[in-house]
Formats: structure tokens, sequence, C-alpha cells
């Protein structure tokens, strides 16, 4: 039986944002308003966007390889300083009152120019989700960066639905090059593809990093609005399946007070997350830990420091982590690091893992994670080796070192059913 997406009721009740912080202005575009639904014939991308550096291959094809169906928004609006988490709250109050209703998304977007990767901040986010100082920037953390501006797309008014009661489904993130502390990166965020659900309307959210005006990062994040008839979209259908024969690795324990931390960190208030009196005004008996903690937090165990530079993460969310709480990590009984290159499609290959309750038996979360840089190679051992043959070997290696991920976001998440 497949799995009840509702049941992660990681709802964005509260978030932090601005509202008179930002500045518009227009942007060139391609014809059409973002977040257009797909056409059903274009459910399954599977062209590479080629081989090369991100600094090989400018943003917009980049761009139109991963989200072909999705032009740029045509309407830019700047954000000159960080949101307020008060502000961004009484704004998703302000929507609770916007029908339930199937509309296209508005072809605006929220960018934020020159955004620093701080150490301070990067130190405390990896130490409260289980990253090593070996793992570098954490691949998930340009994701809190633009969370001030998920919240300010959401809660604008021309945004077609309550912030209220939404569910967070999955995110997929891809990375084409290392991040630093001190990098300085151009966020923008924009929406994306529709798709049906059979519980209501599922809306993307699109994030780019850029840095030095090539991207470096690139974020889908689904939600659904429940309540939503006849919802606009190709059918939505998960990705990750229930894998029987993964093995327990290790048990995390959730203190009552871990939403809170990771508030601190995040900026995500959701009032869900932080003490059981205001988890109990929107419906859980306790507060529930934010889905992107536990995923942060898996992913620090499964993701060797020497993965690469270029990854593809993706999880889906299926029921709360309720705090103070226990939870066990699942993952392939081999730990060896799969190594594919861009012409695998996404759901072909990669290192799966779920976060399942103490019992072992009900997820919280299924997760993949990919590398796309250059195996590492194997030392010879012979006293002699052929000089062009290791030339050849080290042109190999370079060629599949700056492949770049498989440009199917629609079909990452909207597989055939097998």
């Amino acid at each position: 039986m497949p799995d009840d997406h509702l049941s992660s009721q990681d709802a964005v009740a509260t978030a932090d944002i601005p509202a008179e912080s930002a500045t518009s202005s227009r942007a060139q575009a391609g014809s059409g308003a973002g977040g257009t639904p797909p056409d059903a014939s274009a459910a399954r991308v599977g062209a590479s966007p080629g081989h090369g550096s991100p600094s090989q291959i400018t943003p917009a094809t980049l761009w139109s390889a991963i989200w072909p169906d999705t032009p740029p928004a045509r309407e830019v609006r700047h954000v000159t300083r960080p949101p307020s988490p008060l502000m961004l709250y009484l704004r998703a109050l302000g929507s609770s009152r916007k029908p339930a209703r199937p509309q296209p998304m508005p072809s605006i977007a929220f960018e934020r120019r020159d955004v620093r990767l701080d150490a301070d901040d990067i130190a405390r986010y990896a130490s409260l989700c289980g990253f090593s100082p070996a793992h570098g920037v954490p691949p998930t953390w340009p994701h809190l960066l633009a969370f001030a501006q998920h919240m300010l797309l959401m809660t604008d008014r021309a945004f077609p639905f309550a912030m209220l009661g939404m569910v967070h489904l999955a995110n997929h993130n891809r990375q084409f090059a290392r991040l630093s502390v001190g990098d300085r990166l151009d966020l923008h965020v924009q929406c994306g593809a529709l798709y049906a659900h059979d519980k209501g309307q599922v809306f993307t959210v699109l994030t780019t990093a850029r840095r030095d005006g090539n991207i470096v990062w690139t974020g889908e994040s689904l939600y659904l609005r429940t309540g939503v008839k006849d919802p606009l979209g190709a059918p939505y259908r998960s990705e990750l399946r229930a894998d029987a024969t993964l093995v327990t690795s290790e048990k995390f324990l959730a203190p009552a007070d871990l939403g809170r931390r990771y508030a601190r960190v995040s900026g995500d208030y959701n009032p869900i997350h932080l003490w059981p009196l205001t988890a109990k005004l929107f419906g859980f008996e306790r507060p529930i830990i934010h889905g992107m903690w536990s995923f942060a937090r898996s992913l620090a165990t499964v993701l060797p420091a020497q993965a690469g530079d270029q990854l593809d993460l993706l999880v889906e969310f299926k029921t709360p982590l309720r705090l103070p709480g226990e939870a066990t990590l699942w993952r392939e009984r081999s730990t060896a690091t799969k190594w594919v290159s861009a012409l695998d499609t996404p759901h072909s290959a990669g290192n799966v893992f779920e976060l399942r309750d103490a019992t072992g038996t009900v997820p919280h979360l299924r997760g993949r994670w990919q590398s796309f840089d250059a195996a590492p190679t194997t030392a010879h051992t012979e006293s002699t080796t052929d000089a062009a043959e290791a030339a050849d070997a080290a042109d190999a290696s370079n060629t599949a070192a700056t492949s770049l991920p498989p440009t199917s976001p629609t079909a990452s998440l909207t597989p055939d059913r097998s």
C-alpha cells in the first residue's frame, strides 16, 4: 500500500519573511507564466546538459536543461534585508482566507544577492545536524539560506494558496560545484510545475544559487495544498519505494527542545515544531521536528566526506518524528559509494536510505544521494606503467569529474509506477 503523504504533516504554518523589504523590478524571460503545468508528454526528460564544468555552461542553458517547461519568472523582486519571523508568521496567518481552488502559479521571483556563506552559521548548523568538518559546507545549507525567500513567495498576495496546513512532500537538490565558507551567492526563488495529487494540489518552489554568475546549486521543494479539487498538472507520483533489503545502521535521539534549537539556526519558527502548546493549536499532540533536520541528520551519516563536489540529493517525507523521540537509520548493507555517470537516469542508481521509527517499521523519510564526480582510481602495483595509458586514463577521469547530473526533475518526481 502506498504511503499516505499527508501523514508527513510537515505543515508550513509560519516562517521568516520581510514583506516590505523587497523592491520590485522586471526581468527578461521566455514566454509563458512560471509554473505552468508541464505537458504530459514532457513528464520524462532524459537529455543531459552535456559535459563540462558549470563555468562552461551558461545559466540559461543549465536552467532550460533542468526545468525545460518552466521559464524564468517575468517579475523579479529584490530582497534587500532578511525578514523577521514575526512578520512572516503574520503574513502566513493573513493568507489563511485564500480559497482552495486550482489556479496557475504567479510568474514572480524573489532574489537576494551577495549572500555570504558564514563560517559561524554553518558550524552551528553542521553541529546540530551531525555533519563533520570534512564535509565542508553541507549540501543542504543553501536551502536554509533561501528559506525566507520561499516564505515571501508563498505568502505573497499573488500566490494562490493559503500557507497554514501545507504539507512538505519532497526536496530535490543538485550541487554542481563545491561550496566554500566565504563564498557569496545570489539566490533566486520562484514557482515551478504543478502536479495533481489525490489529496489536493502539489506545487513546486524552485531555487537557484549562483556564484560569480554561474549556477552552482539548485533545489526543488514540493508542497501539497490539501482540499483542492480538480488539481492541475500531471499526476504526482513518489519515486522512492520501500526497500526490504535495507539494514539498520544507527539510532538517533531527538530531544524535546530540538525543534527550537533548529529554528534558531534555520529561521523556521513554525509553531508545530516548538512547544507542546503551540503544536496542539495546529492539531499535533506533541511538537514534531522539521523534516529538513531529519534529512540533514540522515545525510550527515550516509554521505561520505569524499563523496565529491557534484551531488544529486532526493528526499521524500512520510510521517512526522514527534519530540521527544527516537528514530533508526536504515541503509544498504554495502556502504560502498555508487559512482554514477550523467547518463544514468535518476531512479536507476544511487545510495538509498530511510529514517524510520524506533521499531524500524514506520518510515519518517526515504532518501537517495548520488555523486557524479569520477570514482577514485586504484593505484597500480606494477613496477612499470605505460605513459600513454596513464594520460588517457587521466583524461577520462577529468571528463567524468565534470559530468553534470541528469536533468529530469519531472521524471525523478513522477516516474512510472511499476
